[in-house]
C-alpha cells in the first residue's frame, strides 16, 4: 500500500474517533443537563411546598394568635364582669347583714304585757344550747349532753310559740338585772354556743319557722364570717364566744386561755369577734372560765351582758357580765324543759 494511502486510512481513523469522543461528550452534557433540570425541578417544587407549609404556618400562628388574643379579652371581660358581680353581691350581703342585724336585735314575738302586779318574779331563763343532731341521720362524732335531737328542739319551741313566750333583748336583760325593767312572767332567752355548722343547718330553719329569735354565741376564728354571712337570718343575732380564745392554755376551770391572757391581747380578741359577729350586745366565757381580769376585758370591750355556764336564773341585782344560765341536755324531755323556763 502507497505510503499516501497509509495516511489517508489513519487521518480517517483518527477523525472517526473524534467524532465518538465529541460525540460521547455531547451525550454526558445532554444526560447532564437533562439531570440538572429534573433536579432544578424537584428542588423548585420542594421550594413551593416549603413556601406553601411556611403561609400555611403563619396563616395558622396568626389564626392561633388572633384566636388566644380573643380569648384572653374575652376572659379579661369575664373576670371584670365577675369582679364586678362579686362585689355587688358583697356589698348587697354587707347590707342585707346589717339590715338583718339591725332587725333582730328588736325582734319579738309578743308584746311586753309585764306590770307591777304581773312580771317574772323567779329569775329569768337564759337557755344554753350547744349542738343540735338528727336522730335519722347522726353525725359520725360521738354524742354528748351537749347535743339535742332536731325534733325535740322543735317541740320546744313550738311550746314556746303556743304559750306566747317573751324573748327579751339583751339590752332589755341587763335593764331587767339591773332593776330598771319588767318582764312578763312567760319570758326566756335561747342561746346556743360554739356556731356549730349542725346547730346552723338544722336549727336556723326552726327558728325562722316558729320566728324565735336566738343567740349564736360564735367562735369567730372557726368560719366565722363565712357562717355570718352564709346563715344570717332576721331570726337569730350572732353575739361573741371570742375570736380565738376557745382553746386551752389556763390555769382555772376547764383550762381556758382567757384568764391568762394580757388584759391588751383580751380586748383586742373581743373586739375582733364583734367585727365578725356584727354585735357587741352579750358574750359568753369560752368554756365558762374567767376571773376578775376576764370581766374586766368584757366591759372594757363594751358588751352589755356576758353569760357563764353556771347554773342558775338571771335575777334582778345580778352583775350583768356573769349571767347564769340554765343548761338544756341531751334526751331532756318537754315536761322537763316547761320546768326549766317556767
Amino acid at each position: 500500500m502507497s505510503r499516501k494511502r497509509k495516511y489517508i486510512s489513519k487521518k480517517r481513523q483518527r477523525y472517526r474517533r473524534i467524532r465518538c469522543v465529541m460525540l460521547l461528550i455531547l451525550l454526558l452534557l445532554i444526560a447532564a443537563l437533562v439531570g440538572i433540570f429534573v433536579w432544578q425541578k424537584k428542588e423548585d417544587e420542594k421550594a413551593k411546598k416549603a413556601e406553601k407549609a411556611r403561609i400555611e404556618a403563619e396563616a395558622k400562628a396568626a389564626k392561633e394568635a388572633m384566636q388566644e388574643a380573643q380569648e384572653e379579652q374575652t376572659k379579661a371581660a369575664e373576670e371584670q364582669r365577675a369582679e364586678k358581680e362579686t362585689e355587688e353581691q358583697k356589698a348587697a350581703k354587707e347590707a342585707e347583714s346589717k339590715e338583718q342585724t339591725a332587725k333582730n336585735r328588736d325582734t319579738q314575738t309578743a308584746d311586753n304585757t309585764a306590770t307591777e302586779e304581773n312580771h317574772k318574779t323567779n329569775g329569768l331563763a337564759i337557755c344554753m344550747y350547744h349542738y343540735v343532731y338528727d336522730k335519722d341521720n347522726p353525725p359520725k362524732d360521738k354524742l354528748n349532753s351537749n347535743f339535742i335531737e332536731v325534733h325535740a328542739l322543735e317541740e320546744e319551741l313550738q311550746y314556746l310559740t303556743e304559750n306566747n313566750y317573751y324573748f327579751p333583748t339583751w339590752e332589755e336583760v341587763e335593764k331587767f338585772v339591773g332593776g330598771d325593767y319588767l318582764l312578763p312572767e312567760k319570758s326566756v332567752v335561747l342561746t346556743f354556743d360554739d356556731g356549730a355548722y349542725s346547730f346552723l343547718n338544722l336549727g336556723v330553719p326552726l327558728f325562722e319557722k316558729y320566728k324565735i329569735p336566738v343567740t349564736s354565741f360564735l367562735i369567730g376564728n372557726i368560719d366565722g364570717e363565712k357562717k355570718v354571712k352564709k346563715y344570717a337570718s332576721e331570726y337569730m343575732t350572732f353575739q361573741s364566744h371570742s375570736y380565738n380564745m376557745h382553746r386551752g392554755g389556763g390555769n382555772i376551770g376547764h383550762g381556758g386561755i382567757f384568764p391568762v391572757m394580757s388584759h391588751d391581747d383580751a380586748v383586742a380578741d373581743l373586739q375582733k369577734s364583734i367585727e365578725i359577729g356584727g354585735n357587741g350586745d352579750a358574750f359568753a366565757y369560752p368554756y365558762g372560765d374567767y376571773n376578775d381580769n376576764c370581766v374586766q376585758a368584757v366591759k372594757d370591750a363594751g358588751f352589755k351582758c356576758a353569760v357563764t355556764t353556771e347554773y342558775g336564773r338571771a335575777k334582778p341585782g345580778d352583775n350583768p357580765l356573769l349571767l347564769p344560765r340554765v343548761r338544756m341536755s341531751m334526751g331532756q324531755s318537754l315536761e322537763s324543759f316547761k320546768k326549766l323556763v317556767e
